[in-house]
């Protein structure tokens, strides 16, 4: 037997017990019996779910604030170049680039609410490139034809980020710290590519498309961003540290070993429940069976495919927080499968069960150690889970069924993290 395949029963086994954990905590709650009762849900009661706390950033550098006041002092000049209410031929355009304008200060001047620094960060370029895409219309709606001077905007954005991607060195003081720390940086790597693959062509008579124009105008505006950011990311991390090497060679290994730990993980558990979405002959319609079933086959597929890519696209440092994410959410599906196998989840929602849902989900997130940035960055979709049920309930939109398999989701995965977590740190040497 290699130490990989005892590695990962060990890692199987960490997962089982706490998986066992979340289905006893199923168990309890009016959810866990067999019994097929569809009848009328309750509503979603007001405040579910409260504000939770985010552990720290993982990313182990400060994100320095000169990045984002960048970004905002960019888009507002961008900004101040259209007028408030523009005079153009076209009536309609003109009050469509208005109300553009309107909603684009709107978001340069809101403050990011987003918990960690480099979400917020996100914010700011999203704010920038809607800015960068209203100034685009304009200047098209007014005649003026940005074809050339976009093309070469492009090429000089793509040589940079080209640069960029090739300087890297990964240098950390570990493997671990270069994962967390280059994550970061090549998301936004990837994202700047995206952003310079001209999908919208700019239009060859700008007064007739300038909404088009102000698309393309944008989408080099965000790579220009993306690409920035990159580099600042990397320069906060770099600071003053000494003595860090470069940690290429056991980035590329750990993040070939994760990947072949979770698509054999994955085939494992494939294996132990079936490939159905819904695993099992009965008809679940209606029930937060058949919505958690659902759910977590559609993430589980997604996590292990964004290792997949993370890893063919060589980044290594995104494929090992991918594994780690991955790992996570193939537990919390087979035991949201072994619960609904056992007769769980079938009856509709109600107040008391959605509250139980809601107070196990916030204690499994709780008890991941967020001063373990690995954990942290890992126990993140549960995070946002819990967040975004808060907005739908807040919104007044909360589907029951669908919230309370959001909440049952949130626990599973949270609970999966801390074996998760090990077994990548073990891996990350």
């Amino acid at each position: 037997m290699t130490r990989d395949s005892r590695s990962r029963r060990g890692f199987l086994a960490g997962l089982a017990t706490a998986g066992a954990a979340a289905v006893a905590g199923c168990a309890a709650s009016p959810l866990a019996d067999g019994e097929t009762n569809r009848g009328e849900a309750t509503a979603v009661p007001p405040g579910l779910v409260d504000a939770v706390e985010w552990p720290p950033a993982p990313f182990p550098a400060t994100v320095p604030d000169s990045l984002a006041a960048a970004h905002q002092s960019r888009a507002r000049d961008l900004l101040d170049a259209v007028p408030a209410e523009p005079s153009l031929p076209n009536a309609a355009v003109a009050a469509a680039i208005a109300d553009d304008r309107a909603r684009a200060v709107d978001r340069v001047d809101a403050e990011p609410t987003d918990p960690w620094p480099t979400e917020a960060l996100a914010a700011r370029r999203r704010a920038r490139g809607t800015a960068a895409t209203v100034r685009g219309a304009y200047r098209a709606a007014t005649g003026v034809d940005e074809s050339a001077d976009l093309a070469a905007r492009r090429r000089t954005v793509r040589e940079d980020r080209a640069a960029l991607a090739a300087g890297l060195e990964y240098r950390a003081e570990s493997t671990a710290a270069a994962a967390l720390a280059y994550e970061p940086v090549e998301s936004l790597l990837a994202a700047c590519a995206r952003h310079l693959v001209p999908t919208v062509r700019y239009p060859d008579d700008p007064v007739a498309a300038p909404f088009r124009a102000g698309d393309a105008v944008g989408d080099v505006e965000r790579a220009r961003a993306a690409a920035t950011d990159a580099a600042g990311l990397r320069d906060a991390f770099h600071g003053d540290r000494e003595g860090i090497d470069p940690q290429w060679a056991s980035l590329v290994a750990a993040a070939e070993t994760l990947d072949g730990s979770v698509r054999r993980t994955r085939a494992e558990v494939r294996r132990r429940t079936g490939d159905e979405a819904v695993p099992t002959d009965e008809d679940l319609s209606g029930t937060v069976a058949q919505e958690l079933a659902v759910a977590t086959e559609r993430r589980t597929a997604s996590a292990v495919r964004g290792v997949e890519r993370a890893s063919d696209d060589g980044n290594y440092a995104t494929a090992v927080i991918e594994a780690g994410t991955a790992l996570a959410t193939v537990e919390a599906r087979r035991r949201a499968v072994g619960a609904i196998r056992d007769g769980g989840h079938r009856n509709p929602p109600s107040e008391s069960s959605l509250r139980s849902a809601a107070e196990r989900a916030r204690e499994a997130v709780a008890a991941v150690d967020g001063g373990d940035p690995l954990a942290a960055r890992f126990v993140r979709p549960a995070l946002a889970s819990l967040g975004r049920v808060a907005d739908e309930v807040d919104a007044g939109y909360a589907d029951p069924r669908r919230t309370q398999a959001e909440l049952t989701y949130a626990a599973l995965y949270a609970r999966a993290v801390p074996p998760a977590t090990a077994f990548v740190r073990e891996r990350l040497g």
